[in-house]
């Protein structure tokens, strides 16, 4: 589809900026900066946002990466002040695992006391999980693990607490689980033990049963000083 004689001119424009603040825009040091410069110019609406981050790539500039990596940067300095969260912090225990059979996949996040408390399909639009892999499948059981403890956090009215989850699969991004908590202010530990198959067989059963039919404060253990 060929471009309007407006579209030409407002990219020629676009473009004319770009090159007269390179040396500004190639030095920036997160997306903020960029975007306060397309505010500026008046390119923060749809069309000129898509134009202005394009015209920053013929500079050498990627705002979409960019972006991403000043996320990383800020979920992985949250993961670490989350680290040194005392031991005897609020904590919350969960089992979580993946099955893939017959060209289907399900999950399972299950107690200490082995109740199920989130199991069934996997949607075909999940985020994490790729259709016939079972370790990322695995990955993401335990990031809805990490979401769930964040709900059970919130329903006990803690702003942060910690997560031990027990799993099987000894193949999970530990780094990608961490930060998800981090987000969320769950300091997160992953235990690995193969011999506990509690939420592998919860796993494997038919049927479903939605986070929300639990009572999510009962999750949260809470260490009492005195």
């Amino acid at each position: 589809m060929a471009l309007s004689a407006k579209d030409k001119e407002r990219w020629e424009e676009i473009d004319s900026i770009i090159a007269e603040y390179k040396a500004t825009l190639k030095v920036a040091e997160d997306h903020e900066v960029l975007k306060a410069f397309a505010k500026q110019q008046g390119w923060d609406n749809g069309p000129d946002f898509g134009k202005f981050k394009h015209s920053l790539k013929r500079i050498g500039v990627n705002y979409d990466q960019l972006r991403e990596d000043t996320f990383a940067a800020r979920d992985a300095e949250k993961a670490e002040a989350l680290a040194d969260i005392a031991h005897d912090a609020p904590i919350v225990y969960l089992w979580a695992a993946a099955v893939e059979q017959d060209d289907k996949a399900a999950f399972a996040i299950v107690s200490e006391d082995r109740d199920a408390l989130w199991y069934g399909n996997f949607f075909d639009d999940d985020r994490i999980r790729v259709t016939g892999d079972v370790v990322t499948a695995e990955q993401s059981v335990a990031d809805k693990a990490v979401w769930l403890a964040s709900k059970a956090l919130a329903a006990a009215g803690v702003e942060t607490g910690r997560l031990e989850l027990t799993t099987t699969c000894p193949h999970l991004d530990e780094d990608q689980l961490a930060a998800a908590g981090a987000r969320l202010g769950v300091a997160v530990d992953v235990v690995v033990d193969q011999e506990d198959d509690r939420a592998v067989v919860m796993a494997g059963e038919p049927g479903y049963k939605r986070w929300q039919d639990n009572d999510l404060e009962e999750l949260v253990l809470v260490v009492d000083d005195e």
